[in-house]
């Protein structure tokens, strides 16, 4: 009987979400990947398929038993096992409580200098693989991450939640079922296809993959979608158009699948007056389907669905889509042609209407603040205060529009069209389109300073009035956008592109003032400018970047004086090389114990007496520390090659000098000297931190 089987593990469910079987998927595999290497069981050719209605993994092969193996087990030492020779009540106990007696025990030294200990080695038989799946899997399943979770069953049974409702289970190891149930539902052998093409069955536990296509189901998602992506192109290629690309859009229908098929279609001509993004909004939103150009790059009619069912009349299903399409591009239409009829700046009074958040007044109360922060800083932004303020006091505008209200995905898009249609600046208008971007992490940052400047204002507010009235995010759950918004404000100051004359302190301090002189019921304490200063640099430190490392930038944020976000950035990219150099790590430690060295002693400095400097490497930091003051450049990086060229003084006074002497005055006097040498370091960053 061979010792290695293949192993199939399938959770069946109802639809899931887009975008969250994938994360599920990929928790399960390393969950069960992890269980099996630490029972000492390594899975051969471990594979991961994830559709709308399942999670399945698939080894090759794993070992039905688990090794035998040895166990050391250690007791107390020597001098608390035995006494005049014999054992103790420490030793009987010991060996009681390890479930096994006396005799088994030897003494051995542990190899930590502390003399010998009682030490027993057991034997442990290797257990059934299956037996551990079984013992594990529920407890895996209950910890799969996902953002919200169902109770759909009665009893017992209802203690275990899912994403969506599991429908069946299938669990083997070789032709042996691993028997556990979840959710009130036992595992077997019985699979299930695609919901209308294909059947159920036993799931092929050698070729799962191969069975589940014959059952109308791509369970790879990476083949899955390159197939979408190719018919795609297929598509395209055969109307005469160029597919206007979207990965994002792209994901979620291959979430959304299990046995694609591309579907074209064509929308009314005369919505092709519409702005671009109103079709592709549309098309994406509301029917996930994909926009396309003409050969001439502008908008093309044609559009294409991703359908998951191969339908014996696709026409009628293209029909089907373009119906839809058609009634709600002509409801924008709609819009499109009626909102002009009353400008961007006669719609600002309605903002006084929109309630911003329960407990923060109204969006009208919110674009004074935001015009009022533009005007009081427009020279640090960077921008023309006219056009900033006339573009912050239009921003919001657009949201009291109809074609606003019914695609809600075009907030500032539409207001950049109908600024232009109401003959506003240029800048005005590309101010008002983009001041919502980045929405996101990855996306772009907007192209004008005007946008940009609108996007610190609005976020500074944001998070500062959230903040206020307690809506904090939690570790599971950030219902105000309150992360993104911290990231989309970083993103902005930091960019060197475009770079802001304002630190994160002079960010938070300037919106603080708009709500304190709005004279509201809302008053931003010290405490709360804290609370936000201390969230932002929290997720700033947590974005990942291959230019810079964290500890880099925590030592360039722990400078003595705050810089601007960019400028930071620019020393953490500085520190970064220099911490790697063997410089930057002598330095760093040295640095270090500086620091410790003030800490113990609880010195902040003083001045430094010369004449009772009086070991020869004290008296020589000391010149070193005197010219790189006299001469400490404005610039980071010739601040850093002055501040390198003292590691040699530096170690030699640590080699040399007893900072902590007996003599009161000596001892102070070192003190101050290392009071002024990180002082000097502190200019540029803490670096200790490295």
């Amino acid at each position: 009987m061979s010792t290695m089987k293949p192993l199939l593990i399938e959770i069946g469910t109802e639809e899931i979400p887009a975008g969250v079987a994938p994360r599920m998927g990929a928790a399960l595999k390393e969950a069960v990947e992890k269980l099996l290497l630490d029972a000492g069981v390594a899975p051969e050719a471990l594979c991961l398929g994830v559709t709308p209605r399942r999670l399945l993994l698939h080894a090759a092969s794993v070992p039905l038993l688990q090794a035998d193996s040895e166990e050391t087990i250690w007791g107390p030492p020597e001098r608390v096992a035995y006494a005049d020779g014999k054992p103790t009540g420490a030793a009987h106990g010991f060996a009681n409580k390890s479930g096994l007696t006396l005799d088994d025990f030897e003494l051995a030294d542990k190899g930590d200098g502390k003399g010998r200990y009682m030490k027993a080695v057991r034997m442990l038989k290797g257990r059934a693989v299956a037996e551990i799946l079984a013992e594990a899997m529920p407890g895996i399943l209950r910890k799969l991450p996902s953002p919200k979770q169902m109770q759909w069953q009665d009893g017992e049974a209802r203690t275990d939640a899912f994403i969506r409702p599991v429908r069946w289970l299938v669990a083997r190891l070789g032709d042996e079922v691993i028997d556990f149930s979840f959710a009130g539902v036992t595992t077997g052998r019985v699979s299930r296809g695609h919901r209308v093409h294909g059947g159920t069955g036993e799931i092929d536990i050698a070729d799962p993959f191969g069975w589940l296509e014959g059952q109308y189901v791509l369970a790879d998602r990476d083949r899955r979608k390159q197939s979408i992506g190719g018919q795609l192109a297929a598509a395209a290629t055969a109307a005469g158009v160029e597919l206007v690309e979207d990965t994002d859009l792209l994901d979620e229908v291959t979430d959304l699948t299990e046995w694609p098929h591309v579907i074209t279609g064509r929308y009314s001509v005369d919505f092709l007056r519409l702005p671009a993004e109103v079709s592709r909004i549309e098309l994406k939103h509301h029917q996930r389907c994909f926009s396309t150009r003409d050969a001439g790059g502008k908008p093309s009619n044609v559009f294409f669905a991703v359908a998951n069912i191969a339908s014996k009349e696709p026409a009628a299903v293209a029909k089907g889509n373009e119906r839809v399409v058609n009634a709600r591009l002509a409801d924008a239409a709609f819009y499109f042609d009626r909102d002009p009829k009353q400008t961007l700046d006669a719609r600002v009074e309605k903002l006084s209407t929109i309630v911003f958040q329960d407990g923060l007044g109204m969006v009208g109360d919110q674009v004074g603040r935001m015009r009022a922060f533009v005007l009081d800083n427009a020279k640090a932004l960077a921008v023309d205060a006219n056009d900033a303020q006339r573009a912050t006091h239009l921003c919001k505008s657009d949201l009291t529009t109809g074609l606003v209200g019914e695609f809600p995905e075009l907030q500032g898009y539409m207001g950049g069209i109908y600024a232009r249609m109401d003959g506003e600046d240029e800048a005005v208008a590309a101010g008002v389109e983009h001041h919502y971007a980045p929405a996101g992490a990855e996306d772009a940052l907007p192209p004008n300073r005007i946008a940009r400047a609108i996007g610190i204002a609005e976020r500074a507010d944001k998070l500062l009035g959230y903040f206020h009235i307690g809506r904090i995010p939690t570790a599971s759950a950030d219902p105000y956008g309150l992360r993104r918004a911290a990231i989309g404000l970083i993103r902005l100051l930091e960019a060197g592109d475009m770079p802001v004359a304002m630190t994160l302190s002079r960010v938070i301090d300037e919106a603080a003032k708009q709500w304190n002189q709005q004279r509201v019921t809302i008053t931003i304490d010290a405490a709360t400018k804290a609370a936000v200063r201390q969230f932002i640099e929290d997720r700033w430190l947590g974005m990942s970047t291959s230019a810079y490392s964290r500890s880099a930038l925590e030592a360039a944020i722990g400078a003595s004086h705050e810089r601007p976000m960019h400028q930071s950035v620019a020393v953490a990219e500085l520190l970064s090389g220099f911490a790697d150099s063997e410089a930057g790590r002598a330095v760093a430690a040295a640095n270090k114990r500086i620091a410790n060295i003030l800490k113990k002693a609880g010195e902040s400095g003083g001045d430094v007496d010369a004449s009772l400097l009086i070991e020869p490497a004290e008296q020589a930091l000391h010149e070193s520390l005197v010219a790189a003051q006299s001469a400490f450049p404005a610039d980071p990086a010739g601040q850093l090659n002055v501040l390198a060229g003292l590691r040699e003084p530096v170690d030699r006074f640590f080699d040399d000098v007893m900072v902590m002497a007996e003599d009161e005055a000596v001892r102070a006097n070192r003190l101050a000297l290392l009071a002024q040498l990180r002082g000097l370091f502190l200019n540029l960053a803490d670096v200790s931190r490295l």
